[in-house]
């Protein structure tokens, strides 16, 4: 056997599932649908408002497929932009500028897995701008962030960075969009368009509220001449 292939087979073996995940928080129905289409799909779109659970689902998602040995790392990238606002003016160098756009991610590990269990994550979790994708091939799985906040082109040199075996997913909201794109399509919009042309890349939008029933009260005046 060529060393190749024997290499090949045991990446192969070092993946094979070993079981259910216990988490601390309990997915509705339509998060559970969610995980399963991440499960058995390499790209996956997911949306809803504000408190609908989409970076939760997301990071359990993932958490799921590091625990079953279906991937050695979980990547997480998002746009470096906050309600108009850029990485320039944080401090610190790139990776104290982009460690702020981790926190809620890992605030999702712990409240899914608890603290004990999100040490063995340590080193296996990592952050990175979107910039910093080009050129790679993605063979674990890859959690992007509010895609609304990104370009139509952004969202085109992630999603074909695509390897064999890796995963992409896909969380945003419209009603959410920090950036203006002066008219052009926003990665989100370019995502809905995908999903529709193509049959593999799965979109599904959550439609429950998570947070006080304000929340979406509030989000219902806001965008009610805009929908």
């Amino acid at each position: 056997m060529s060393k190749q292939l024997s290499n090949g087979i045991a990446n192969k073996q070092k993946r094979i599932p070993t079981g259910e995940v216990t988490y601390e928080v309990v997915l509705d129905e339509d998060q559970k649908i969610v995980k399963s289409l991440i499960h058995d799909n390499q790209v996956v779109v997911v949306t809803g408002r504000a408190g609908s659970g989409k970076s939760l689902v997301c990071v359990i998602a993932a958490i799921d497929l590091f625990f079953k040995r279906q991937v050695e790392k979980i990547l997480v990238t998002r746009a470096a932009i906050e309600t108009g606002r850029s990485l320039g003016y944080l401090p610190g160098d790139l990776g104290d500028k982009f460690n702020p756009y981790l926190e809620a991610f890992m605030e999702n590990v712990k409240k899914s897995i608890g603290v004990e269990k999100q040490k063995s994550l340590e080193g296996k979790i990592q952050a990175m701008p979107v910039q910093f994708i080009r050129g790679k091939t993605i063979d674990d799985v890859l959690v992007v962030e509010e895609a609304q906040n990104l370009t139509k082109h952004e969202v085109l040199a992630i999603i074909t960075r695509l390897g064999k075996e890796g995963k992409i997913i896909f969380n945003g909201d419209l009603e959410q969009k920090d950036t203006n794109n002066n008219g052009d399509m926003n990665g989100l919009s370019y995502l809905y368009s995908l999903s529709k042309a193509i049959p593999d890349i799965k979109l599904k939008k959550l439609q429950h509220q998570h947070r006080s029933d304000l929340v979406g009260k509030i989000l219902d005046w806001e965008y009610k001449d805009k929908s």
